[in-house]
């Protein structure tokens, strides 16, 4: 059965050093409503899930592989599995949407640390 949450009462968790989200999870995919610290810089990682990143507010240059773009409000970008990516955020900040396909093991971790 779905569930209705509210973005606004769910717990923030951070991720890296200023970066923190609110994560919903669902059966088979997570959402992460992230916000990013301006100038803050989001390591280079990978992962099994496939992302999709829609950003919401702000920019940053966001590394896929050996590949190096811009980023922006209304940008969507999708990440394959563990593809190598990572990202240093412009002097705005950067706010986005990750959806995680399947969800984030380590993520999932945190979701359940936060429940309430």
């Amino acid at each position: 059965m779905g569930k209705v949450y509210r973005l606004d009462d769910m717990p923030y968790t951070d991720l890296v050093k200023g970066a923190k989200s609110r994560l919903i999870a669902g059966e088979k995919l997570l959402v992460s409503f992230i916000e990013m610290e301006p100038n803050m810089v989001f390591p280079l990682h990978r992962h099994e899930s496939e992302q999709v990143m829609i950003v919401v507010e702000g920019s940053m240059m966001q590394t896929l592989g050996n590949m190096t773009v811009k980023v922006s409000k209304g940008d969507v970008l999708v990440i394959e599995s563990n593809e190598l990516h990572g990202g240093q955020v412009s002097e705005e900040g950067c706010k986005a949407i990750d959806i995680f396909v399947p969800p984030r093991e380590d993520y999932l971790k945190l979701v359940r640390e936060k429940r309430f």
